[in-house]
């Protein structure tokens, strides 16, 4: 409960509440679906502000790939078209995983959700990893200046004290938002980047039950062309641990000749680049059990992935489109 929250906005306009956001003399935060917020023990939030209505509920697609609003809910994520293309729908797999209960997704939404970070427990934080997702950020902010000018030989424009409405909009990889995001910025809308047809995902965890937070998660993406790993993309996560990227083992695959049996050459891959993933401890589940487990996963889901991308790369030079 917020038990000191002293004010509710409702914003109609996005400018108003990066404005009431950018207040430094009461402690103001946004209220996107409120499944995390209205559960936090925070005494020091005094005020929120409503974003229903600024117009960050979307779901679209251009030349720089998808973009999701911020205030775009994880049901409209499991059930978006074009989200169910990318990677064998891995997006839509994660945004179920990461709440069980639809009533849950139909008030979740996805900037909260990254807004959250750790404290979301969601399984989508793994599969952004993997996908290299950008998030846009903007923040706003009331700045005096002086204009006063000149000389008193040669007077100039003498405006002091004015004060202008500044915004500032950027975009930072979602690795390393929790980093580089600062006060007061408002999460806007993620980023997927293009991702070709060709392009297999694959998604699975491992909880005590399946309405349990994931201990461990793994994301992965596989691209194979002309006999060989064009492109591999490999994420460990689960509870209360930052979304890690193996690299070592992307880079162990990437540009290599396909050999036979496959199983080998993954299992040989994972365990020259398993090092790299050191889990944090946790009270809920041991760094060796992540470790252990997490070897698992990561083999299963390149194997799933790899295995669809030769079936969707035979499909598509039978149709002449490879």
């Amino acid at each position: 409960m917020l038990l000191n929250l002293l004010e509710y906005h409702w914003a109609e306009h996005l400018d108003d509440a990066l404005m009431l956001l950018s207040r430094q003399d009461i402690k103001t935060v946004p209220l996107a679906g409120g499944t995390q917020l209205l559960g936090q023990q925070d005494e020091s939030i005094q005020a929120v502000v409503d974003l229903r209505d600024v117009g960050l509920s979307y779901i679209t697609s251009d030349t720089r790939g998808v973009h999701i609003g911020a205030m775009t809910t994880l049901q409209e994520l499991v059930e978006a078209p074009v989200l169910k293309s990318i990677a064998n729908g891995i997006i839509s797999h994660a945004a179920k995983a990461s709440a069980p209960s639809l009533a849950i997704r139909n008030a979740a939404t996805i900037g909260g959700t990254l807004g959250a970070g750790l404290l979301s427990h969601s399984d989508l934080l793994t599969v952004f990893a993997a996908l290299d997702v950008e998030v846009v950020l903007r923040s706003g902010s009331q700045t005096q200046i002086n204009l006063s000018g000149g000389t008193s030989e040669r007077p100039g424009l003498s405006l002091s004290g004015v004060t202008y409405k500044g915004k500032a909009e950027r975009r930072v990889a979602f690795r390393s938002l929790d980093l580089d995001r600062r006060p007061n910025e408002l999460i806007l809308e993620v980023v997927i980047p293009p991702v070709r047809p060709v392009i297999a995902g694959a998604f699975m965890r491992a909880g005590r039950t399946f309405a349990d937070h994931a201990l461990i998660n793994a994301a992965a993406l596989v691209l194979l062309h002309e006999g060989k790993y064009q492109q591999v993309r490999l994420a460990l996560g689960g509870l209360n641990m930052e979304p890690v990227r193996l690299q070592a083992i992307e880079r162990h695959l990437e540009g290599k000749e396909i050999t036979e049996p496959r199983m080998h050459q993954i299992w040989a891959a994972l365990q020259a680049g398993i090092n790299e993933f050191n889990p944090p401890l946790d009270e809920s589940v041991s760094g060796v059990y992540r470790r252990v487990s997490g070897m698992s996963l990561a083999y299963r889901v390149l194997e799933e992935a790899m295995n669809v991308s030769q079936w969707r790369g035979m499909v598509a030079s039978s149709e002449g489109r490879v």
